[in-house]
């Protein structure tokens, strides 16, 4: 049985002109995560992991970008609300997570803050690039995602293992951060399913983040 976001994606694929801005609103989430990166590090965490990190992110907004203006002859140029789909809810996706590990570590450690925010969403790409890259079979942009897969999991074994030499994170804590994440999430695909038409009820979500 497909869950909710699997159906929602799929249906993406039989409206191009959605998809393609949907496509648009994954760059400029890729983008925001690494605006974030370079906009909440201090020079002296910046090692040469954290800088492949935010040109990785920058790579993986263009190359969505790319199938953005693929699919829309050239048409999505830019971020602006018009050339998204979903555009807001794929902000407050970003914005939740990242406001939320700030909250939990109480604004401490900038650092820590990076790898729990990265955690968390490298764990969702993990989950829905695999899946996604089957659908985009027919538009010939799965070996694309599937490269930028397996540098998702390259960052995830990375911020697991450093993760796991903090005493900073308890299990309840990081329990919790996934329960936010797990709803900014939901509140995305929520979005998607509207402006594609679905009726697609995810319990527990409301349109209050």
């Amino acid at each position: 049985m497909k869950t909710h976001w699997q159906q929602v994606l799929r249906e993406l694929t039989v409206q191009p002109d959605k998809h393609a801005r949907f496509l648009n609103t994954i760059s400029l989430m890729e983008y925001m995560g690494a605006r974030k990166i370079v906009k909440s590090q201090f020079e002296k965490n910046i090692d040469s992991e954290v800088l492949a990190h935010m040109t990785e992110e920058i790579r993986h907004a263009q190359i969505f970008k790319k199938m953005a203006l693929k699919m829309s002859d050239g048409h999505l140029k830019t971020y602006t609300d018009e050339f998204l789909l979903a555009g807001e809810a794929g902000r407050s996706y970003i914005q939740s997570v990242d406001q939320a590990v700030c909250a939990a570590l109480e604004g401490e450690d900038s650092y820590l803050n990076y790898l729990l925010s990265t955690l968390l969403i490298e764990e969702r790409a993990n989950q829905v690039y695999p899946f996604y890259a089957q659908l985009m079979e027919p538009f010939g942009g799965a070996s694309q995602i599937k490269a930028i897969l397996r540098e998702e999991e390259h960052h995830l074994e990375q911020i697991q293992s450093l993760l796991a030499e903090s005493s900073k994170v308890s299990s309840q804590k990081l329990m919790a951060l996934r329960m936010i994440e797990q709803r900014a999430f939901d509140f995305l695909i929520q979005s998607v399913a509207l402006e594609l038409g679905m009726e697609v009820s995810i319990p527990g979500v409301a349109f209050d983040l």
